[in-house]
This record gives C-alpha cells, sequence and structure tokens, in this order.
C-alpha cells in the first residue's frame, strides 16, 4: 500500500517524520523476530543479554571491567526475557532501574544476515557497539576490554560474535580504525555504510538519522539535515548521524574489492555474489542505483513486505538483472548456485516441517524462476560428497570469477579515481599478501581446492604410479580406487607430479588421504615401500593437525611470512644401501656420520623433500638433490625470518624411512641444521661468522652476506687450510661442523681464536722430530707450517723476536686498523685417551732457548715481481745480485756456520713488507702477509739446506 508520503521532496518541505520512523522501527521489529526465530537458546539468551550488557555495570555479569566502564543505551528498559535470562546466568542478579545522567552507549546494531533468507546456524554475529564520541582515550580502552570480554563469553556458549566499537563522528570522517580478520578497516567507507543501511538491525538506544532523509534529498544530505535540525524537527538525543550516501567513490571499489577477496578465500560463495554487486555498482558509476537507496524507497513508497525488502534477496535480483543485461549466463549460474549454497536450505530433501519454512518458501519461488531440475538440485544438496573432479571444476569457475572481477574493478578504479589512496598502503599489503598466498600459482606450492566448496574429499582407497617421460624424468600420479598398470590408461589421475612427496602432500592437505586411506603403491624403478608410504602420511598427519592451517590472522599477514610447521623427509625411496640392501647385507664402518660414511666417505644424504606451512597459510614444497641440494636446503631454509624478533628457526622435523640407517641419517641432518641456525642466530658476529661443513671428500664454508646465507666451495683438506690463509677484512669467528674434522687440530684451535690476538699453537711429532705450527692472526687468518723441531724454548723465542719487530713495523703502516695486541703460544699435546688438549705458555715456561740462526728479511716489489734481501748476520744477500741462486747461496753460508757439527735451527725473525706487496683484495695490512713471505722463505731456505747436507754427506 502506498501513502502520500512518497511525493517528491523539496529541502526543507514537509516530511511525516513520525510515520518514516514507524515504517522503520516496524520493519526493524519483522527483522528481530524473524532473528529469534533462527537462534538456538544460547544464540538467544545472547541477543537478549547483550543490550543489558552494554546497559549497567553490575560485576556478576558477563563482560563487567571496573565501576567507571562507559555504559548506559538511550531508552533502554529489560523486559521479562531478558531479566529471565540474567537469573539464568546468575540467580543473585537484580534489576534496579537508575536515572543516567549520560548515555555513553548510543546504540548496538546487528549487521549481516541474520534475520535474512541468507541466514544459516554458521553465520556469526557482527555487532556495532556505538559510543559517545566524547570518550576519552581510558574510557574507550575500558569499553573495547568489555567487548573483547563479551566477545570471549560468547564464544564459550559456542557462539561466534564480533562486536566492534564505532564512533559515529570519526566513522563520518572515513576513519574505521584497523583492519582486521572482520573489520575492512581503510578498504571501505560508502560502501560499508549502504550495506549497514540495508542489512542492520537496531537492538537497542537510537535510530539512524538516514532513515529520515527522503530518498530523493540523498544527495543534499548534509543541508537537509541541517534544515530540520534548524527547525527542531528532530531531537539530537533520539538519533545517530552516520552520514548519507550522496556520492561513492570510484577508488572505493579497489579496496572493497580487495577486502571480499581476502573474505573469499573461506567463503567463496558469500563473496562472490558481494562482488558481483561491486561490479555491477561499478557498470552504473556515476547514477549508481544504489541497494540502500531502492531499499529506502520502498519504505518511503510504503512497502511492507518483509520478504520484498530481505537485503540478500534484493542483492540477488539485481546482480542477476545486471548479468541479464549482458547474457553472461555462465556467471549467473555462478551466482545463483553461490546464493543457493548461501541460504543452505536443501530443497531436493522433503522437509514439510520447518521453524524456517519461509526461508524454503522463498527459495523454492527462486528456484522456479530459474528454471532448475530435480536433478540440478540434488547435485547441489550433495555437494558435501562431491569428488574431486566435480570440486576443481567449481574451484576453477570460482578462482576464474574472483580474477574476472578483480581486473575490471581494479582497472575501473585506477582509470576514474581521483585518487588511489584511500585505502592506506598497510592495509593495501595485507591484503595483497593474503591474496597471494592463497591464489598465487608457484612451483612447489599446495592448492587449497575443497575451502569454503566442501569439508570432505576424503578417499577410503588411492593408488601411486611411478612412471618415467621419454626423456628419463621421473614423475607420479595418484588415483582414485585401485588402479592397476592396466587400468592406469583408461582412468583419468587425480594429481599428477614429479614429486611424490608434493602428490602426497596434496592428497593430505586437501583431506583426500589419512591415516585410514588404504593405498596401493606401483613403483618398479624405486626402492619406495607401501610402509614409506603410510609413514609419510602418518607423520604428515602428526605435524600438520588442522589447526596449522587455521591459525593466520591480520597480525601475521602485517609480517613476512615465517614457517609455521615444517616436515623433513630424506630420501623417500632411495635406499643408500639399494645393492647390498637386495643382497640381505649390511655395511658397517666406524666412520658412521651420513655427510661421509665410511671409508669411500659417500653422502648417505641423496635426496631431501621438505613442507612448510607458513604463517600466511601457504603449504610449500621443496625438492632437493645430492651435496649442493643440501647446501641449497640450508640456505632456503635461513631465509626464512624468525619466528619472532630474537628467536630461532624451528627444528626441521627430519625423518628417514627408505634403509637401515634411516633414523640415524635423519638425525644428522636434522642436528647439522640445528648447528647452523644456532651459530647463525645467536646474535654474535652474525655477519661475520663462518660454519665449516665437510661433505663427502669436500669441505664448504657458509658465512652470512647481507642477511643471506651462502656457501662457499673450499675443496679438500689442503685446499681448506689454502682458503683459511687467506687476508680478511675483518675478524671473522669459524665454527666447525661437530663431526666435521674430528680427528683434526683446526676445530681445537678455532674454538680458542681470540679477535685482536697472534695466536700460536705448536703440536710437537716426537717421532719425527718435527713440530706442526699453526697461527692464528688477530683477524683469524690461518698460517700452518711443519718444520723440523729442535727445542720449544728456541721456537717460541724466535716466533716472540719475529712478532715484535712486525709489530713495530705494523703500528707504523699508518693504518688506524692495522697490528694486534699481544701474541699468545700454545702447545698441543694428547690426554689420556688420545684427545688433543690445548695448554698455554707462561713466561717461565721458556728458559734457557738453543741457539738458532737469525735471519733478516726485506722484501720489495721489482718488475712486478717480489725481490728479496736477506741478512744472515753481516752478510747480505739479494736476488738482484744471485737471481734464483739466492737461496742456495744463503744455505751454503748456512752450512758454513754448522762447521762445529751443531745442528741449529734457521728462523726469519724480521721481515720488512713493502706496501705494494699487500694482497690487492685487502683493505689492510695483516699478520698474515706477513707470515705468508716467512714461511715461504724458510720453506725455500730449508729445501736448499737439505739438498747442501746431502752433498756433503
Amino acid at each position: 500500500m502506498r501513502s502520500s508520503s512518497a511525493r517528491k521532496h523539496r529541502q526543507g518541505a514537509e516530511v511525516d517524520f513520525k510515520l518514516i520512523k514507524q515504517r522503520f522501527n516496524k520493519l526493524n521489529r519483522a527483522r528481530l523476530a524473524r532473528v529469534s526465530a533462527d537462534l538456538r537458546p544460547r544464540q538467544r539468551d545472547f541477543l537478549e543479554l547483550l543490550p543489558l550488557l552494554f546497559h549497567v555495570n553490575h560485576p556478576i555479569l558477563p563482560g563487567y571491567v571496573s565501576k567507571s566502564t562507559p555504559v548506559g543505551l538511550p531508552s533502554y528498559q529489560p523486559g521479562r526475557e531478558t531479566l529471565a535470562a540474567a537469573r539464568r546466568l546468575s540467580k543473585s542478579f537484580s534489576w534496579k532501574k537508575r536515572a543516567y545522567r549520560r548515555f555513553d552507549i548510543h546504540g548496538l546494531y546487528l549487521m549481516g544476515s541474520t534475520g535474512t533468507i541468507a541466514y544459516s546456524d554458521k553465520s556469526d554475529f557482527d555487532i556495532w557497539v556505538v559510543h559517545d564520541s566524547d570518550l576519552d582515550g581510558e574510557q574507550i580502552a575500558e569499553l573495547q576490554a568489555r567487548a573483547t570480554a563479551i566477545e570471549e563469553w560468547a564464544a564459550s556458549m559456542e557462539v561466534t560474535a564480533t562486536l566492534f566499537l564505532v564512533d559515529a563522528r570519526q566513522f563520518r570522517r572515513g576513519d574505521h580504525g584497523h583492519l582486521s580478520s572482520e573489520s575492512s578497516g581503510s578498504a571501505l567507507h560508502y560502501l560499508l555504510l549502504e550495506e549497514f543501511y540495508r542489512t542492520s538491525v537496531l537492538l537497542a538506544g537510537r535510530y539512524p538519522l538516514w532513515w529520515l532523509v527522503p530518498p530523493d534529498q540523498e544527495a543534499n544530505y548534509d543541508a537537509f539535515v541541517a534544515d530540520i535540525k534548524r527547525k527542531r524537527y528532530i531531537h539530537s538525543r533520539e538519533h545517530i548521524d552516520f552520514g548519507g550516501l550522496a556520492e561513492i567513490r570510484a577508488e572505493e571499489f579497489y579496496g572493497a574489492t580487495l577486502w571480499l577477496l581476502y573474505k573469499g578465500i573461506n567463503s567463496p560463495y558469500k563473496s562472490i555474489l558481494k562482488i558481483l554487486l561491486m561490479e555491477a555498482y561499478a557498470s552504473e558509476y556515476p547514477q549508481i542505483d544504489l541497494l540502500g537507496l531502492r531499499f529506502k524507497q520502498a519504505v518511503y513508497d510504503g512497502e511492507v513486505d518483509i520478504d520484498a525488502l530481505d537485503p540478500y534477496l534484493m542483492m540477488m535480483d539485481k546482480v542477476d538483472e545486471y548479468l541479464l543485461q549482458y547474457n553472461q549466463d555462465k556467471r549467473r549460474d555462478l551466482v545463483r548456485r553461490s546464493f543457493y549454497f548461501k541460504v543452505g536450505e536443501r530443497l531436493s530433501e522433503d522437509k514439510t516441517s520447518s521453524r524456517n519454512g519461509w526461508r524454503r518458501e522463498l527459495m523454492s519461488e527462486l528456484v522456479r524462476r530459474w528454471g532448475w531440475t530435480t536433478g540440478q538440485l540434488q547435485r547441489l544438496d550433495s555437494r558435501e560428497e562431491w569428488k574431486i573432479s566435480s570440486v576443481l571444476e567449481e574451484r576453477k569457475a570460482l578462482i576464474r570469477e574472483f580474477t574476472g572481477s578483480y581486473r575490471f574493478l581494479s582497472l575501473f578504479a585506477r582509470s576514474r579515481a581521483e585518487q588511489t589512496n584511500l585505502i592506506s598502503q598497510t592495509d593495501l599489503n595485507v591484503l595483497g599478501r593474503k591474496l597471494y598466498a592463497a591464489f598465487e600459482r608457484k612451483a612447489g606450492k599446495i592448492d587449497i581446492v575443497y575451502k569454503g566448496i566442501t569439508a570432505d574429499l576424503h578417499e577410503t582407497h588411492l593408488s601411486f604410479h611411478q612412471l618415467f617421460s621419454d626423456t628419463g624424468q621421473e614423475y607420479w600420479m595418484v588415483y582414485s580406487g585401485v588402479v592397476n598398470r592396466e587400468e592406469m590408461y583408461s582412468a583419468t589421475p587425480m594429481k599428477r607430479g614429479y614429486s611424490l612427496v608434493e602428490i602426497v602432500a596434496w592428497c593430505y592437505f586437501n583431506k583426500i588421504i589419512d591415516r585410514h586411506t588404504v593405498l596401493a603403491l606401483y613403483a618398479d624403478d624405486s626402492d619406495l615401500t607401501e610402509k614409506e608410504l603410510y609413514l609419510l602420511v602418518e607423520n604428515m598427519t602428526r605435524l600438520f593437525p588442522d589447526e596449522v592451517l587455521e591459525s593466520s590472522s591480520i597480525r601475521d599477514m602485517r609480517q613476512p611470512a615465517r614457517i609455521a610447521a615444517v616436515a623433513t623427509f630424506i630420501n623417500v625411496g632411495l635406499d643408500p644401501f639399494s645393492a647390498q640392501t637386495r643382497k640381505g647385507k649390511h655395511i658397517s664402518s666406524s666412520r658412521t656420520d651420513a655427510l661421509k660414511y665410511g671409508g669411500r666417505r659417500e653422502n648417505l644424504t641423496l635426496s631431501i623433500d621438505q613442507i612448510i606451512v607458513t604463517s600466511w597459510n601457504e603449504v610449500l614444497t621443496f625438492k632437493f638433490q645430492g651435496v649442493e641440494g643440501l647446501l641449497d636446503c640450508i640456505q632456503r631454509y635461513l631465509k626464512w625470518p624468525a619466528v619472532e624478533k630474537g628467536g630461532r628457526l624451528p627444528a626441521i622435523n627430519a625423518f628417514s624411512f627408505s634403509s637401515y640407517r634411516g633414523t640415524s641419517i635423519a638425525r644428522r641432518i636434522e642436528t647439522l641444521f640445528t648447528e647452523i641456525i644456532s651459530t647463525f642466530y645467536s646474535g654474535a658476529w652474525p655477519e661475520g661468522i663462518r660454519y665449516v661443513l665437510g661433505i663427502e671428500w669436500e669441505y664448504y664454508v657458509l658465512s652470512m652476506k647481507d642477511g643471506a646465507l651462502q656457501h662457499e666451495r673450499a675443496g679438500n683438506i689442503d685446499n681448506l687450510y689454502r682458503y683459511l690463509s687467506r687476508p680478511l677484512e675483518r675478524f671473522r669467528p669459524l665454527i666447525f661442523d661437530s663431526e666435521t674434522l674430528t680427528d683434526n687440530v683446526l676445530p681445537l684451535i678455532y674454538r680458542n681464536n681470540r679477535e685482536g690476538d697472534v695466536q700460536c699453537f705448536f703440536e710437537v711429532h716426537n717421532q719425527t722430530s718435527e713440530v706442526d705450527v699453526y697461527v692464528l692472526d688477530e683477524r683469524g687468518s690461518l698460517c700452518r707450517q711443519r718444520r723440523p723441531f729442535y727445542d720449544t724454548a728456541g721456537l717460541v723465542r724466535h716466533f716472540r723476536e719475529y712478532f715484535e719487530s712486525i709489530g713495530e713495523r705494523m703500528a707504523c703502516s699508518m693504518q688506524a686498523d692495522a697490528g694486534f695486541r699481544e701474541v699468545l703460544f700454545y702447545r698441543i699435546d694428547r690426554g689420556p685417551g688420545g684427545q688433543r688438549e690445548i695448554h698455554q705458555y707462561g713466561e717461565n715456561n721458556l728458559i734457557n732457548p738453543g741457539s738458532y740462526i737469525k735471519l733478516q728479511v726485506m722484501v720489495d716489489r721489482r718488475d712486478d715481481e717480489p725481490g728479496f734481501t736477506l741478512f744472515c748476520g753481516e752478510r747480505e744477500f739479494s736476488s738482484l745480485e744471485y737471481g734464483r741462486d739466492l737461496y742456495r747461496q744463503v744455505a751454503r753460508h748456512v752450512l758454513s756456520l754448522r762447521q762445529s757439527g751443531e745442528d741449529y735451527p734457521i728462523y726469519i725473525t724480521d721481515l720488512d713488507l713493502s706496501s705494494t706487496l699487500i694482497d690487492s683484495g685487502s683493505e689492510s695490512v695483516q699478520t698474515i702477509h706477513y707470515l705468508h713471505y716467512k714461511k715461504i722463505i724458510e720453506e725455500r731456505l730449508l729445501e736448499e739446506i737439505r739438498r747442501g747436507e746431502k752433498g756433503r754427506a
């Protein structure tokens, strides 16, 4: 029935505000009645009590924070049902009416699908708590604490409710607070307000002023409101002003689309409808036929049919009209399916007695209009029983719709928008990351295909087949049921891929496989067994419970993706001892390190398959093979940020089931990762520290550069010594893997390395009368030299003399960072158990040094080659005079000094090194430069002396 108030209104003209309020209130009461009829008892109690909880501060009621927490709802008086619900909560509760000097809470509004055709038992409650704009920060904090406590109380009753504090004044300015999993933040404003006006239900408090602004005055909203306020047609204590819908800016469509895509990850059918509504709006821009204004016009026209004003039916009609206009039948089919799933009434099932009969009748009428058959309804109603092929087809259609609408709306926003910064950069980043994590395709990423479509894809039987391409590339296929080799070619695989672990992970994360699934394996050219296959599934089940993919939050999306859960499977389908295993033999060795096993020093880690679930809810798989694969795996793993600032990466959870040494192989790799993580996350020297790892016959040095782990192949043991002798720009500690060089002195001396000091270590070999000298300079560079041993005191004395002289030269080099603090001497002995031990020499250990011949050396660059001048006593020997015969001439002189028959050493005790000979790759001189030439000259002299001694013999 239409009213005379449907006439056009001019600004300031008389409007029957009382009549309009009556209509909106009548509609609101009808919706509240439907809300109440829809609810379970606990939900009903929650909504009954909610206004009371914001009206009084009572310590026995849920949500109590303090006596000073803002309270008071205007025009609120709890009814009998409310008081009964309060007494069910606490028998001692008693209601006392009181007068309020002010009302801190202006209104409570229920948003969303509640009370509409789209409501279901799974729908949650979104509630706006509109508070006084003059509350201070402390009061708002207490109010937020109350809202949070009420949410927690609701959750304890299995009611999902999200309460949003809303300041109407800030809202009008476009300030909606921070983005969260339930709040769109800066992504929406007018579009959010438009949805609020047509879907909200007033639970208690003041009505929206928007009700009283005629549809034809929407463009003059502010002026019209100012006019009726000035003329006192309305009282400021009766309404809340959220603003009008005069204009929706083009750029808002971009933020709206991102937000709806974000929500669509878990609820695709609900989001599809809303995204297409945005598309329909954009197609009408700038003269948009907003549903909110359609709704208001209908009320002003006297429409009283609650079904005709159902916001979801209105939205469905609008979208259907839009798609029909452009002849997009496939999209219409998808949006109709989406609406049908959202409503949730199974029309193929006979339900004669339903408390929601009105909902079923409305949906049945729609289906009749659409011309759906019984077969179509039966297929849709069996969605929870859909197999993977149907789910994949549906997901493809949904993603196609998402991406198509996104392109259309983002292009529209960019081409029409006056500015692009309506949505904040922070919110844009969060939404973009979530969409990237959900929809971006990349190698090794597991697509979660079932979410929002079906909850159960479980298969009782699965068959896994190993195959090879024409080029010999291995790949795998998995089939539903028991499918043998002959049947395989006529059947359609569920999934194919190059990695077995990736395929099993795809089945597991899409809930196709579990511990009870019967598995059939067809892999003749593999060491894989059905037992290993079952163990893969069992450990995925243990390490990746359902909660892992449900734990992502907006807070997580504000940070770089981190590792939430991880599993590492080593040698899947590969037995390092396969030849021996087939013969029933086991190889045993005292060399048990899985990276250099036995006398052949074999690497038993043939392959690594890693599954990582990120804090962004991505599931990623990686496959690595061989030595380089292991190093690549380590580097990639350490690229992930720590779980929290100052924390460390989680353990890799390693498993290996393919051989009798599988457990020890897995333990070795897990320990290796733990050591490396501990080394580089220790906080000390993160950029300077180096880590030495031995694999097979070679050694690799791991280090950080620009925040990323890198590795360098040093080579065999001799090349490792050369690597460690390189000059360094600064002190760089060296850590050895716990299983690397366990029978070598290097890990021991580097554990005792001290920055800024020169450290000399002597290990005497009495059987050969030789001594190994290891010198670590002030930056950790190593000089190693083996030479004849005469006496310890003379050895130490000459080194002390040598370092004193070069120390003075370095101090005078005019380089601020050149030089060292002190020189320390150590001897290396064998302990009772045969293990090496280090003992530092004190001054009193070095009395009565033996005799030795002292050499002074000057080294300069001559014709791009080093030129040498040696002084032995008063004699001078120069490469200018003797050329290549220099060392032989010095050796003759030394032998002549030994005429008495005494055999005493010759040491360089002073060396002057030209700056032109300093390694061009070094920024400054360091002790290793001097040690390098000392070692070369002494070794050449020793060689000539031995040759001369043989000649004399």
